[in-house]
């Protein structure tokens, strides 16, 4: 019997979502994909992948080849979070950009648009090593095992997440973060070496949007010299600036 080809749909569905966004949004989404991009060549998003891939190197010399696959209350909880924190989380952030705005609530949209940008980055650079690698998951129910998108996906979130509303928002972002990467090897779909690749790849683009739009935001609200003209009883017309 012929093997069924799967379809890239969610790369399709990522370049769609780009392109959507970009019409919207204009250049102003284009300048900031560009500076996260730039900010990947910094020295924390560097030392995130060096560091993720050594140890990805590791695990994968010692992992088992044969999976691991886990049955009860655990394995059920590992399936609301296959469902849950796919692509489905790139829908979430553009609705939550979308809301901000809609409600003028600058906080809301600002992290919305951040998260959008980190998790199109993120699932795309993904979704590229996941066709280039063909790793047959555990399971066997496909080949794009390498790196784990679900992982690369929550880590970005809670990098983002922590950046804008620190640790009581970061550290159960980053708990759910970590139950959905053990979860992908529990149920079969990644191996630890997965994992661990797809939470070096969301990290470190995390770090580099949370920088990007630090460094924006610094740059708007520098103060630039403006000519004017003021008048005073004693001195009468002058010129500032």
């Amino acid at each position: 019997m012929p093997r069924k080809v799967r379809r890239p749909r969610g790369l399709i569905l990522l370049t769609l979502t780009f392109f959507l966004i970009s019409e919207v949004t204009g250049d102003d989404f284009f300048h900031f994909i560009g500076e996260d991009i730039h900010h990947m060549f910094a020295s924390e998003p560097l030392a995130v992948i060096g560091l993720g891939g050594a140890v990805t190197a590791g695990a994968f010399m010692l992992e088992s080849k044969d999976g691991c696959v886990s049955e009860g209350c655990l394995r059920d909880m590992s399936m609301v979070c296959d469902k849950a924190f796919g692509l489905t989380l790139l829908g979430a952030s553009s609705l939550t950009w979308a809301a901000g705005s809609l409600t003028d609530s600058p906080g809301v949209e600002d992290t919305g648009q951040m998260l959008t940008e980190g998790l199109l980055l993120t699932y795309g650079l993904t979704g590229v090593m996941k066709l280039a690698s063909g790793r047959t998951r555990p399971d066997l129910s496909g080949s794009h095992s390498f790196p784990s998108g679900h992982s690369s996906g929550t880590a970005c979130a809670a990098v983002i997440l922590w950046d804008s509303y620190g640790p009581g928002a970061g550290i159960p972002a980053a708990a759910v973060a970590t139950f959905t990467m053990l979860s992908r090897v529990i149920i079969g779909k990644h191996y630890p070496s997965d994992v661990i690749a797809g939470a070096a790849i969301g990290i470190s683009v995390g770090l580099a949007v949370a920088a990007a739009h630090e460094d924006g935001a610094s740059s708007s609200q520098q103060i630039y010299p403006t000519l004017g003209i003021r008048w005073s009883s004693p001195g009468g017309f002058g010129v500032c600036f």
